[in-house]
Parts: structure tokens; sequence; C-alpha cells
């Protein structure tokens, strides 16, 4: 390929087959970086995320916010013509992005081994719960699950109360992201080996990845971390959230020595300098200290004594606010995108290139939308278009 290209993925053209959050928000990087993204949908629904309320103008935000920059086409993968269709485009095609059960597209005659027959150079990514082996594969589950299995849930809240449910899905969104990394990796391969690959994406595995830490520790000899009891996750006062005076809260990250002294004399509490690691009475003493602190001043107070310096201490913004800070603004992380229901405000791609920046160039898709351009690819005409309409294949 010669000339300025696109984006960082021009070229690269997927498949996806996936539905709801972790495949879409994997094609999703892919697709804002530049690759062509095809989402094959089933004609009776499609991705279930399109009728999730809440809705603007009758379209699905959440299915908008994960499907820019994507194609829409119906195929029904039960139907043996849409399965041959299918496997007919995997034959132009780079990538193939799934997220059903280990099995089930075999069982269709639609999955790796079938796909690989058409086209050796095909790489065909699977996210999956569970995986493609182990005792869990064939398991329904949630991100909820995943983390619980993956043990990264018991570690996340107070030591006195259950574990709390963590605001983002971790197991969910680290396996698209694994997905991606995967993917691309296998790009590289290919590019030595000539030859495409299966690349397993778990969503167990993707929250148990997320752990290195906290199993260095166990290996090191000490006690497994609990909740609300380690210094990342609450055990210590120089690493939590505050309530202010006005009901709002501000975190505050000063484990280093030199971050806390200086905290301590912005806070006129030279006093509290003895406590940063206290793992006795003094723990509980600076927690209590640090607690009544924060309430004699409001947030807007706090963050204008400590905010600009280097102590590490900062608000904890509600999305509102978030989807207003200036920083993730200058970071375009949030924008306004084009879509068939006006412009809508979405999270921008957390990637940035120097030379090939991410792109906003097509609206999320209408169900079904580009169905005729994309089989036109595998040699259907008009005439055959209305046919598989009448027979259940789009």
């Amino acid at each position: 390929m010669t000339g300025a290209l696109a984006g960082a993925l021009d070229g690269l053209r997927v498949l996806d087959l996936s539905r709801l959050l972790p495949g879409p928000f994997c094609s999703l990087l892919l697709a804002d970086m530049g690759a062509d993204v095809v989402k094959i949908e089933d004609p009776q629904g499609g991705d279930y995320i399109r009728w999730i309320p809440p809705y603007i103008q009758g379209r699905g935000a959440q299915f908008m916010a994960l499907n820019r920059n994507k194609k829409s086409c119906k195929l029904n993968l039960k139907h043996p013509r849409g399965v041959e269709l299918l496997l007919k485009l995997t034959e132009q095609y780079d990538v193939v992005l799934d997220s059903f059960r280990p099995g089930v597209l075999d069982r269709l005659g639609a999955g790796y081994e079938a796909a690989r027959a058409r086209n050796p150079r095909i790489i065909y990514c699977a996210i999956t719960g569970y995986g493609q082996d182990g005792p869990y594969r064939d398991r329904a589950g949630h991100d909820l699950n995943y983390i619980g299995y993956a043990g990264s849930l018991s570690l996340t809240g107070n030591a006195d109360r259950p574990p709390v449910i963590p605001g983002v899905q971790v197991g969910d969104l680290g396996a698209a992201l694994l997905g991606a990394v995967g993917i691309l990796s296998a790009v590289i391969a290919r590019e030595k080996t000539g030859a495409g690959q299966f690349v397993d994406a778990a969503m167990m595995d993707a929250a148990m990845g997320m752990l290195p830490l906290v199993m260095a520790m166990v290996a090191g000899g000490e006690p497994a971390p609990q909740r609300g009891e380690s210094m990342l996750n609450g055990g210590q006062p120089v690493y939590g959230v505050y309530e202010t005076r006005d009901g709002l809260f501000v975190n505050v990250g000063a484990i280093e020595p030199k971050f806390w002294k200086k905290f301590c004399a912005l806070v006129q509490r030279p006093d509290l300098e003895m406590l940063h690691f206290d793992t006795g009475a003094g723990r509980d003493k600076l927690h209590a200290e640090m607690t009544a602190m924060f309430k004699t001043r409001t947030r807007a107070q706090w963050m204008d004594l400590l905010e600009e310096q280097d102590v590490c201490v900062g608000p904890v913004l509600s999305l509102d606010e978030a989807m207003q800070d200036p920083h993730a603004l200058a970071r375009n992380m949030i924008v306004d995108v084009d879509t068939h229901s006006g412009p809508v405000k979405q999270t921008g791609t957390p990637i940035k290139f120097s030379a090939t920046p991410p792109s906003l160039r097509m609206p999320p898709p209408e169900f079904g939308e580009h169905t005729a351009e994309i089989l036109a690819q595998a040699g259907v005409d008009a005439a055959e278009l209305e046919q598989l309409q009448s027979q259940g294949v789009i």
C-alpha cells in the first residue's frame, strides 16, 4: 500500500458477527483507526443492543455509541445460503470477529475451519465469557460472573461490607481490548508467515489478567490481599476517597513520601506526616483525621488549594462533570458524532496517533443499511437480493 493512509488500519477489512458490548467495542476501536468494519446482523432483530433504551429519535443510544464507522448487512446464518454468502465474503476479508458461545458457528458451518478453508489468511477472533476450552467454556455469564471467578470482585469495596459491583464492565471491556490486540498481533504475524490464525479472547481471562501486582504479592510470600485492606484498594488513608463539606468527594493518592510530605504542608497538618504508612492504631487515627479535615471545606475549595499541586489529589467527578472536563475535551475524549438522529455526544477514541489519527467517517448504520452493497461483493445482484429477502436469508 502506498500514499497517505486514511487511518492506521486503512485497508484492513473486518466482518463483525458480534453483539452487545465486548465485540462491538473491539470492532469500534478498529473502525475508528481506519478499518473497514461490516456488521453481519441477523434479519430477525440484529444486534440486540439496537433495541435497548434509551432512544434518540427511535434509535438506541447505546448501539450508536458502539457502532459508528461501521456498515450493516443483514444475513441469516441459520440458513445454508446465508452461511455460503458469509464464507464467500471471508475470501475477501482479513478478519472475522464473533461473540457466540464456543462451537455455535462451527455447528452452523461458519466457524474458523470453514473460513480458513476458503481463505488461509483469515484471522478469526472469538470473544467469549470463558474461552474456547476449560470446564466453564459452555456456561452463560455476564461481567459480574467473570470478575467473580477471576478474584477481582472480592477485592473491591470496604473490608466490613460485601463486594461492590464496579461501575464499568471490567471483563467485557478488557476482553474487547485483548481482542483488538490479538487481532493486530495476528495481522503482524501474518505478514511474516502468510497465514492467519484463531484468536481466543475470554472475559474471565481479561479480568484475571488485570491482577499481576496482586498475584505478585502472594508469590512474594505475603497473605492474599483482602477487600479494603491493601494499599490500592482502601487499606491506607493516603490512598482513598473523602467526603467534603458540600456532600461531594475528593480522591487522595499521595503514596510517595514526597507527595505526602507536600500534602501535609499544604493542609497545615505536619503532624500527620509520620502516620504515612502506619498499619496499626496510627492508620485508624489518620483516617479519622482526614475524614474530619476534608469535611471542613467544599470540594471546590479543596481543589483550589490542592489540584494544581504535585500531591495526587483530584475531584470525584460525576459523569456529567466528566463530560465537560477541560482535559477530557482537550484530549478529544468527548466528541460530537453525526448520526441519523443528529449530532450525539460519545466517547472519543482512547488511542492517539501522530500521523494517522482516528476519524469519524460514518454514522452508526441503520439496520441492514448496506446489505446490497456488501452482498454485491459476494456476487449477489438485484434480482437475487429480492429472492434472498423472500427466503428470509436477509
